[in-house]
């Protein structure tokens, strides 16, 4: 019997509407122009320099299983041009960078409704992300709609660093829930995290499947053969899913 669900977020209830490195060009314009505005000199070089040290966080993230948040890459960054960011600048200058990117992320049309039909049968929900900054996540979750219905809303950039697929990502949530592991189920696009996480977890995983071949959604031709990346179940909409879990 499944008595929670953990959702991934991007890619499995929202998704992006247009080209992420175009948008990102002017994303980190903005970044630029608002550090500038509270007196840095910085060129365009800093800007270059900034999306390598993000690129390189990205690789090690992978390798480490550690998060690596933008605001590490800023302020690394930063330290390399010889300024020292406060408290509240390094914030504000990534807040400043995803107000571009944010409103490209859009809910997918069944998100919402799903999240209230599986709610209403009593089921726990929470929400684990992997991604790079946890502002980013907690807004969108909010502006969507999506807070009322999930509980808790972890994503990797939390102090914990952790990410998907080590184990601990998801029984950070079954611990908060005090529900047995073998009892929730996991929802997301990706087999590499959201289903070898969920797996290794001890939990079930539902992969949402909906064509995008992205990279980060497709089995390693390495490990083809591998159940642990094999989803329990697949569905192509999130309105399936409450029957999915059903029958589980």
């Amino acid at each position: 019997m499944i008595n929670g669900v953990i959702f991934d977020l991007g890619w499995t209830l929202m998704y992006y509407d247009s080209d992420w490195k175009q948008v990102g060009v002017h994303a980190y314009q903005a970044l630029g122009a608002f550090l500038r505005a509270q007196g840095l000199a910085l060129g365009d070089d800093f800007l270059q320099a900034l999306h390598s040290e993000r690129e390189r966080g990205w690789k090690l993230a992978d390798e480490t299983g550690v998060e690596r948040t933008v605001e590490d890459a800023l302020c690394a960054v930063l330290a390399r041009f010889g300024y020292t960011a406060n408290d509240s600048l390094a914030p504000r200058a990534v807040k400043s960078y995803f107000a571009v990117h944010e409103p490209h992320w859009l809910p997918y049309p069944d998100a919402l409704e799903t999240l209230r039909a599986l709610h209403a049968r009593g089921l726990r929900l929470g929400l684990f992300s992997n991604a790079d900054d946890d502002g980013l996540v907690q807004r969108c979750v909010t502006r969507f709609g999506f807070a009322p219905y999930l509980d808790p809303v972890l994503s990797s950039a939390m102090p914990h660093r952790i990410r998907k697929p080590d184990p601990r990502a998801l029984q950070l949530i079954a611990d908060a829930w005090q529900i047995p592991p073998r009892e929730i189920v996991m929802v997301g696009d990706s087999p590499p995290y959201d289903i070898l996480g969920a797996h290794r977890a001890g939990m079930r995983a539902i992969l949402t499947e909906r064509g995008d071949g992205s990279w980060w959604q497709k089995i390693p031709d390495d490990r083809a053969n591998d159940p642990a990346l094999h989803a329990d179940a697949v569905v192509r909409a999130l309105a399936e899913i409450p029957s999915v879990i059903e029958k589980m």
